[in-house]
């Protein structure tokens, strides 16, 4: 089974000048938890989720800023081709409940998320290994340092 075949394709985006107000509406307005930050071309530029927003946004006096300012940068991406396996190791790796997905030139063409996976015919086996990898505690220590590189826990 591929990405493209579990992805939700319908993927809310916004700019990295956008305010950060806006974007939290979008995320109400849709019911979502993340929006992914694009430039012009619709090229990811990285993600911005609800705990970005708590944890960078409201918490450091942020919140009348724009995107670009809390946003996670170089966020990881997996290709719609890709097998769904290989989306449910990186979600493990890098403790992630969803994950972008783009086509060959690196455009968002959709995201994957725990969800996906659960709402998939057959899938408990995928969504218990999923759940189990992200799940392991203390993360900070576990997940891959290109990661960590990004990530709000020091060390």
């Amino acid at each position: 089974m591929k990405v493209k075949d579990l992805m939700t394709k319908n993927v809310i985006t916004v700019s990295k000048y956008d305010s950060i107000v806006s974007a939290a509406k979008k995320m109400k307005d849709y019911d979502i938890g993340i929006v992914v930050v694009v430039d012009e071309k619709n090229e990811v530029l990285g993600v911005l989720t609800d705990r970005d927003i708590v944890t960078r946004g409201v918490y450091n006096n942020k919140i009348d800023r724009f995107v670009d300012d809390i946003m996670t940068p170089d966020c990881v991406g997996i290709a719609k081709e890709e097998d769904i396996k290989k989306a449910i190791e990186m979600m493990g790796d890098y403790q992630l409940k969803r994950i972008v997905v783009v086509d060959q030139a690196k455009k968002v063409v959709g995201i994957l998320s725990l969800s996906d996976i659960a709402r998939a015919r057959h899938s408990n086996k995928y969504v218990n290994e999923t759940l189990y990898e992200i799940s392991i505690p203390n993360p900070q220590k576990e997940k891959p340092l290109k990661y960590l590189e990004v990530d709000d826990f020091r060390l």
